[in-house]
């Protein structure tokens, strides 16, 4: 009877202990507004097609393949795939095991995720267009990491060209 009280107690101990804190999963952080403002963009126009259409021959000009193409839910969706070695990581680990004889894991490839929404504005005036852009790189060991990228460079050279195909097509030039 000890026992099993004892097994009892030393159980819910280890499943208690292997609780999480789920308060944080919800909120939002600092950055947030400032990233969304970045991954947005409002565009004076009608057509919603139109602005997809942009969307995607931009996309296919930066190398993405598309893989997704919803229309009527206004959502695209498009990867590549790049070289991810870093020369700086290479040499880190060749220290790194030459030091102390430990194999660190070597970054080789990564697949960036584009996603583009678009929604009507508040005021009918336009259409809201959000991107999205993210990564997944796989090490040589098997590993692999997602990141979301938040480069403002990025989302202004999309953006800009974007402008720019929706002015072109909207004056037929």
């Amino acid at each position: 009877m000890k026992r099993s009280l004892l097994a009892i107690c030393l159980g819910s101990l280890l499943l208690t202990g292997c609780a999480t804190n789920t308060d944080h999963f919800y909120a939002l952080q600092e950055t947030y507004l400032q990233e969304r403002q970045q991954q947005t963009k409002r565009f004076e126009t009608q057509d919603e097609s139109s602005v997809l259409s942009a969307s995607a021959q931009v996309l296919q000009d930066l190398g993405y393949n598309l893989t997704e193409s919803e229309t009527k839910m206004g959502l695209l969706t498009a990867s590549k795939e790049r070289d991810a070695t870093n020369g700086g990581q290479i040499a880190g680990a060749v220290l790194l095991a030459a030091l102390i004889g430990a194999r660190v894991p070597l970054d080789t490839t990564q697949k960036i995720h584009a996603t583009v929404v678009s929604t009507k504005s508040k005021n009918n005036d336009g259409y809201l267009v959000r991107a999205k852009f993210a990564r997944v790189v796989f090490n040589d060991m098997g590993g692999a990491k997602v990141e979301v990228i938040k480069d403002p460079e990025i989302y202004q050279e999309f953006f800009n060209k974007l402008s720019q195909s929706i002015f072109l097509t909207a004056n037929d030039i």
